[in-house]
């Protein structure tokens, strides 16, 4: 596995349990849930996670980049960011319906089974856009 693919494991991991816990237990587990869509986006552009750090103390490969330009991985990290941050602040800052969450528990199981498959909407998405891939 590599530190994209556990990237994208655990990231989606978080994200469908903390809209779990957030249904069932507390709405404030929603917090966490926009801590990973923040997370994916900020690593986007600073390259920089904190699980990027411990995946790579752990051994996992790390793809090599010899492209110019944004690559795939940071485009799905934008788009999965994007979308799990914009759901969890429309239910917890303006009130709609916790049934947008639904979208977020999509993007969420896209990413478990994408680190699994090595495909996801967001990889398409991300090179019809030309974001680059990676080596």
């Amino acid at each position: 596995m590599t530190v994209n693919s556990a990237l994208r494991l655990m990231a989606g991991t978080v994200v469908l349990i903390s809209l779990a816990l957030g249904t069932y237990i507390s709405q404030n587990w929603f917090y966490l849930t926009g801590f990973v869509g923040l997370n994916l986006l900020q690593s986007a552009f600073t390259g920089w996670c904190p699980a990027i750090t411990i995946f790579n103390k752990l051994g996992l490969k790390q793809e090599s980049c010899n492209v110019s330009g944004m690559t795939v991985p940071q485009g799905v990290h934008i788009l999965a960011g994007s979308i799990i941050l914009g759901t969890i602040i429309a239910v917890l800052v303006f009130n709609v319906s916790m049934t947008l969450l639904a979208v977020t528990a999509i993007i969420g199981v896209s990413l478990v089974q994408s680190a699994f498959t090595g495909w996801c909407p967001g990889m398409t998405i991300a090179r019809l856009v030309g974001f680059k891939d990676i080596v």
